[in-house]
């Protein structure tokens, strides 16, 4: 599977953080499956450290290249058919990032790995740990 890792997922995977649920850390540590991470993720993460919301992310800017590849991961760059469909989302979040995430995976046909409830409805099929 092709696994599409919300900016949260990435950085507890990297962190090895107890708060990355043991399912979906399963399904990361899965050989058979291909994680991806967006640059949306980099974008998130320098925008809300530089607001001052995730002052906590500044940690993982300067290696970000390292901390994705250490994961075994790849980027997945932001591509106008990307955008274009994260505007139109028939989706009521605003979140741009999340949207961006969301206009991915479905562009793409992967699964977003989330614990976010705010994707419901979103259109994007979500990997289920349940």
């Amino acid at each position: 599977m092709n696994l599409l890792l919300d900016t949260h997922i990435f950085v507890w995977a990297v962190t090895d953080s107890p708060r990355l649920p043991d399912g979906i850390r399963e399904a990361l540590l899965d050989a058979g499956n291909s994680l991806l991470v967006s640059s949306a993720s980099a974008w998130e993460m320098s925008i809300k450290a530089s607001s001052g919301k995730w002052p906590a992310a500044n940690d993982m800017l300067d290696g970000l290249d390292e901390a994705v590849t250490g994961l075994g991961a790849t980027v997945m760059p932001i591509r106008i058919d990307h955008a274009v469909a994260a505007g139109r989302l028939a989706w009521a979040h605003r979140d741009p990032f999340d949207r961006m995430l969301a206009g991915q995976a479905i562009v793409d046909d992967v699964l977003l790995v989330t614990v976010d409830r705010a994707f419901d409805g979103s259109g994007a099929a979500v990997l289920a740990t349940d």
